[in-house]
């Protein structure tokens, strides 16, 4: 069985969440309404561990090092065609979104494991980039294809609901003018942000219970991962 984060539920609900910004075809909205959620789950993990860190080091831990540049200007050349080639692109975000989510989860379970140990300043003696830097070091590293195909599994059981949240969100997000600001897309996901964990309460508990069953021992080397990255011993943390 896997080894789980005692914050399992939070983090899964939130890359689930996360997960649903490709199936939203709105340029620049979506990738502010993924953003929305990696912080927001950086800053509840924080408070589930009873921590304090400031918005620089909340966004240094939890924001994209992509950036939106690239991103979003292919969203908005290629919504078009997507509108005319919806079931050849649906393929092709469907991979996005597995990436997302499995991407994000590791991402949130090393952050919870790192705070779960007091290695974050001002609780711990690393700074909240050098543990960013190791946690993308070990992301870089680590083998994703067991919650990969966790997430394939569960979300392919679960495509009309996946598509019902998603469709919830845009239609909330469509009120919006052409480039909205970060705090006008935060106010309108808020707004169906219950609705949408309802609605998705079947999907985050199979992918919790698919997580669960991959050995522990995947988890136990990703942790050993990040500890080394971070130089510290963990028989002394």
């Amino acid at each position: 069985m896997a080894q789980e984060s005692t914050n399992q539920k939070l983090i899964v609900t939130h890359v689930v969440l996360a997960g649903l910004t490709p199936l939203i075809p709105i340029p620049f909205v979506d990738d502010l309404v993924k953003t929305y959620f990696e912080r927001r789950l950086v800053r509840s993990l924080i408070a589930a561990h009873d921590q304090s860190l400031s918005d620089k080091d909340i966004k240094t831990l939890a924001d994209d090092r992509g950036g939106c540049l690239l991103g979003c200007i292919g969203s908005v050349l290629l919504y078009p065609a997507k509108k005319i080639f919806r079931k050849i692109f649906f393929f092709l975000e469907w991979k996005r979104v597995v990436d997302i989510v499995s991407h994000l989860y590791y991402h949130g379970y090393l952050l919870d494991h790192a705070l779960e140990n007091r290695w974050v300043a001002p609780a711990g003696s690393r700074s909240a980039l050098e543990v960013r830097d190791a946690v993308d070091a070990v992301l870089k590293q680590v083998n994703t294809s067991l919650i990969e195909r966790a997430v394939w599994g569960t979300f392919n059981q679960s495509k009309a609901a996946l598509k019902a949240s998603a469709r919830l969100l845009q239609r909330s997000l469509q009120r919006l003018r052409a480039r909205p600001s970060e705090e006008q897309v935060a106010e309108v996901v808020e707004e169906v942000e219950q609705q949408e964990e309802r609605e998705l309460e079947s999907v985050i508990v199979r992918l919790q219970q698919s997580i669960g069953g991959i050995p522990a021992e995947h988890f136990e080397r990703v942790r050993m991962q990040l500890a080394a990255a971070l130089n510290i011993d963990q028989r002394q943390s």
